[in-house]
Formats: C-alpha cells, structure tokens, sequence
C-alpha cells in the first residue's frame, strides 16, 4: 500500500526507517466497553491536536487519503462530518463508518480504531433501534475525566440507544441539546466547565440523576457485549442459535409454555413464535431484555449458550414499544389545541414551532394546516430569540477578545490575530472567520492600534543605512 502523500514527507529518510504516521498516533481512550471511547470523539481529539477544524483535516488530509486507499468519495466524508450527530454516524455500523476506521487507522499508523465503533456487532445483531438518535454524556465521567488532566471523551457505550445509564457511576446518560457543541478541554476543569450554547453544566447537580438497577444492570450487559464481540464477531448472527436458547429458557424458565414467556416480556406471542422459529431476528433493544430477564449474558443468546438461568421480572416502566406512537393531540378538538397553544405561547414554555408541536401531541404539518395563526407567530418568536441568542454570543466573543489583546498590549506584544486567538483557544468557541475578523478589527479600533503596526514596529527596530552605505 502506498502514501497518497509520499511527496509531501520530508525527504533524506533512508530507506530502512521505520513506518511514520502521518497524523499524530493518538491511542484511544478506555480500555474496556465501559469506558471505551467512540471514533467520532477520537477524531475530534485528532482534529484538536493538529488546531485543525472537521472540515479542513478531512478536504486535505482524510479525504484525500480515502480515495486513495480505498477508491471512495472524499466529498462524502467532509459530508459525514458536517452534520450536527457526526460523532454518532462516524462510530455506527455502517460500510461509510468502516471506511472512517480503515483511514484513520493508515494515517495514525494504528491497527484498532475499528474497535472504537459499533462494527464489531455489524454481522451478530440487527441495527433496528441499535444507535441513539441523540449524543448523550454521563457528568460522573466527565468529571472524572476534568478531574484526571485528560480530555473530556464520548464514551462508545453512550452510542447505543438501549444504554440509559453509566454502569461505573449508575446516573442515567443525559442528552445534549441539538445545537453547536463545544467540547471541553482538559484546562477547563471542575464544576466551572460549561459546554457553550446548553443549558447544561458539568457540575449542576441536577443532572446526577440516579439510574434504576434495571438501567444500569442492562448497560452492563451491552458493556459486557462489547467486550465479548470482539473475539467472536465474524461468527455471524445465527438463527439456529437464536433458537437453541429460546426453547432452552422456555424449558428452563417457563416450563415450555411460549405464553408465559411471552407474557413476562411483555410482548406478544406471535413474536415469540418468530423468534423460536428463526424467521425473525430478535431486535437489539429485546435481546438486551430477554437477557436482563434470563440473568444471562447476550452473548449467550447470539451464540445459543445453554447455561444456567435465573427468572428476573421487567420493572412495569420499561414494558414500553420500541418505537414511539404517533402523536395523539389531533384527537383532542380544535378549540382545546388553539387554547393550549395560547398558553404556550403567552407563559414562554414554548419559544418556536416545534417546541409547542411536541408539547401539544401534534404534527408541525397538523399546526401549520389548522393553526396558521399561531405558527407564525411561533415561527416569529424562534427567529428573535436564534437571533438574540446570536448577538449575544458574538458580543461576549467580542469582549473577551478585547480583553485579551488588551493584555497583549499590556505585556509588550503586538495584539495580531494568530496572538488573541491562541489564548482565547479552550475558553470559548471561536466560529467562522468572519466573526474573528469582526472581533479583530473591534479591538484594534477600540486601543487604537493600526493593523499595520506590526510591520511599523519591526521597521522601526531595523538600522538606518547612511547615504553612502546606500550608495547615494
């Protein structure tokens, strides 16, 4: 295999050197499927330690690299990574994620970073209701991590939507508002860190929610499985198996009565039936389930393990569907939808169209058709407050890169742009250019500094020629 960057390695290397990675050759965090840590979280790290964006290290170096390698589209990766859940689609089970890992693992000059994404479960379970929708954290790791020196990391357990809490400090996983996130780094530490544009903070203790033994118990499980997967994951899914372990914990547990099994799942008993029967593969969210209830592992399920058995009820709570209803408030007539979203909108717990949507148990098409009224104005109100939210952001960025270069000027140092930004990098999300541009010109104006002072002041430094050393 060769580099797709040979020419741009520094030369004179004789030919016996070792292999040389061409991005730094970060080692994953965690070392256990409770603690290992995504590929969407180590690529962010990555992206960090070369003060590069997503984007830029993906054109110019990932991208590249992928079609080289592997013939596939470098445009559809800077793809990947501009959505708001990259992290959550570059750790998946998918042939796109694959292609992630087998890159990363070139340019690092590592072999394991697969293991930091889902494939290893891609051929043993279906991916029906397997990944979250949205990014979740626990605040006892993240903690931890402050607390350790390290970067604050997504675990890849957290991925998976059937875990709901941290099997290390049982507090149930909390999800992130969709909107820009920041990462915390490692120089924000303690109950001070705050992840920019959320209403959530490290250190509020409202979030130190503690997770049911049912929660936890299950996210041990998967845990477990991550582990497990690694050794058998080309065995494949196997129906036979599947079957094999259903009819030994019918027998075992029910005494080979389907209904009874059934009825402690809580589900019907035609899905048992396709289940014994192998026609129907067991979803990921029932595997974990049925293994919670049998007091096995779900590896004895995939691989059809006749051990020993111990009978454990579902908590009522959890006998839920896998996917969720529809919405129901259509159902409800209209003069009491328009005076529910009256109040929304008047006592402010609902600030745009779709907050007040869910919140009313109807469609934005159903809001939208019979409520135009107050979809517009509901539009109205989240455009003010996106826009109020936006100004306020750029103001507190331009304060603080005022008072930044202020301090520059104070120490003697010219306030250039590569300055401010180094020292406010950790302290707030910088943006796009031109808003650094803004803030840039902002403070130059406001202490009176030229933009070509740098050049005057390194001139000035520099010895006069007298008239006949310049040859006048």
């Amino acid at each position: 295999m060769t580099s797709p960057f040979r020419g741009r390695l520094p030369g004179g290397w004789p030919e016996d050197a070792p292999p040389r990675s061409i991005l730094y050759s970060l080692a994953p965090y965690g070392c256990s499927g409770e603690d290992r840590e995504s590929l969407g979280s180590y690529l962010t790290r990555l992206c960090e330690a070369h003060e590069m964006s997503r984007w830029s290290l993906t054109n110019t170096i990932v991208g590249p690299a992928a079609e080289e390698l592997l013939h596939v589209s470098g445009a559809r990766m800077s793809r990947d990574i501009g959505r708001a859940a990259y992290s959550l689609n570059v750790s998946g089970l998918t042939e796109q994620v694959s292609y992630w890992a087998q890159t990363l693992n070139y340019l690092t000059h590592r072999n394991t970073l697969q293991l930091c994404t889902l494939l290893p479960l891609k051929s043993l379970v279906s991916d029906f209701v397997l990944l979250a929708v949205k990014e979740r954290f626990c605040p006892g790791c993240h903690e931890d991590d402050a607390r350790l020196g390290r970067d604050c990391y997504d675990r890849l357990l957290w991925t998976i939507d059937a875990a709901k809490a941290c099997p290390l400090h049982r507090l149930r996983l909390v999800s992130r508002p969709e909107a820009k996130q920041r990462r915390v780094s490692r120089s924000e530490t303690g109950s001070s860190s705050q992840r920019q544009t959320t209403k959530y903070s490290i250190g509020e203790p409202s979030i130190h929610t503690p997770a049911s033994d049912f929660e936890v118990e299950t996210s041990r499980l998967i845990a477990e499985l991550l582990d497990d997967a690694i050794f058998f994951c080309n065995a494949g899914y196997s129906a036979s198996a599947q079957t094999v372990f259903l009819k030994h914990a019918i027998h075992q547990l029910f005494d080979g009565t389907p209904a009874r099994f059934a009825a402690h799942l809580g589900i019907n008993k035609s899905q048992i039936h396709g289940w014994v029967k192998g026609s129907v593969q067991m979803s990921f969210p029932r595997l974990v389930q049925t293994a919670y209830c049998c007091g096995c592992a779900i590896a004895d399920i995939l691989l059809g393990n006749r051990v020993m058995l111990s009978l454990r009820p579902v908590p009522s709570g959890q006998r839920r569907r896998l996917t969720q209803r529809g919405a129901t408030g259509a159902r409800r007539p209209k003069e009491v939808l328009q005076a529910e979203l009256e109040a929304l909108i008047r006592s402010g717990r609902a600030t745009n169209a779709t907050e007040a949507a869910v919140a009313a148990g109807i469609s934005l098409k159903y809001l939208r058709t019979h409520f135009p009224e107050q979809q517009k104005r509901l539009v109205r109100l989240g455009r003010e407050l996106s826009e109020f939210v936006r100004l306020e952001a750029t103001e507190n960025f331009n304060k603080m890169y005022l008072s930044e270069a202020n301090a520059l000027r104070a120490e003697g140092v010219y306030p250039s742009r590569r300055q401010v930004l180094g020292r406010l990098k950790g302290k707030v999300m910088l943006g796009r250019f031109r808003r650094i541009q803004n803030a840039h010109r902002g403070a130059l104006a406001a202490t009176g500094v030229s933009s070509s002072g740098a050049t005057g002041r390194r001139m000035a430094t520099r010895p006069s020629l007298r008239r006949e050393d310049r040859g006048v």
